[in-house]
């Protein structure tokens, strides 16, 4: 072996060392969600919240079941994609290669605020359903969780396969998916056909796409460290 092998060996051996020890030294998991809830623009929590009080203060209004229908199938996707803007901060601020620079890299984050979001909005969620099962309401659960799953793949999607850095493609998916789920709600006779077993698939189907599209995302975050 040369000498310049032997250096070149010693580097590696030296980076390793680096590297792994920084990651002993790494914050635990519930110090870096912590850190990343102290990151995340609490703002867009309080919008969805101001979202999901407005719906509650619509269904305590005494409606009818077709106008608090077309209520959800506009708000529910308003409140989904205030997401949006943490979500795609890493892309329109290109902080890609600072993330994968340090400890914890793009796919940490993501995982992170998804895992944060999803806490806050599965609470906020509960809690509305909660209300309206107060109130006898209760068939309108598949109306809230549909359009809230379909919004977040149509999100997350185009975090996967969409290389832009603004945010222009999912939010005009949004409207799309919108304007479609409202026209669905809409149609009376339409909806009367379809059955809760229907509902219940359609609800199973959007969770597991969800699923699928949030297992590539986490996967195809590039995972490039600088010293590497």
């Amino acid at each position: 072996m040369t000498q310049e092998e032997h250096i070149q060996q010693t580097v590696e051996k030296s980076i390793t060392a680096f590297w792994d020890h920084e990651k002993r030294q790494s914050s635990s998991i519930a110090e870096f969600l912590y850190s990343q809830f102290l990151f995340i623009r609490k703002r867009w929590w309080m919008l969805q919240f101001g979202c999901l009080l407005l719906l509650w203060l619509i269904l305590n209004m005494g409606f009818s079941q077709a106008v608090e229908r077309k209520a959800i199938a506009i708000i529910i996707p308003v409140f989904t994609v205030l997401i949006l803007p943490e979500l795609w901060r890493t892309r329109q601020c290109r902080m890609e290669e600072i993330e994968n620079s340090s400890v914890y890299t793009t796919k940490d984050i993501y995982i992170a605020r998804m895992v944060l979001f999803g806490i806050v909005d599965l609470f906020g969620l509960t809690l509305l359903w909660t209300l309206v099962c107060m109130q006898g309401i209760e068939h309108l659960i598949f109306e809230l969780l549909i359009p809230f799953n379909g919004v977040c793949i149509l999100m997350l999607a185009s975090l996967t396969f969409y290389s832009g850095r603004e945010f222009y493609l999912p939010i005009s998916l949004t409207f799309i998916f919108t304007v479609a789920w409202f026209l669905l709600l809409s149609n009376e006779q339409l909806y009367a056909q379809i059955s809760y077993s229907l509902w219940f698939g359609f609800f199973l189907f959007s969770l597991i796409v969800l699923l699928i599209i949030s297992y590539q995302l986490i996967h195809r975050c590039e995972e490039v460290l600088v010293w590497n």
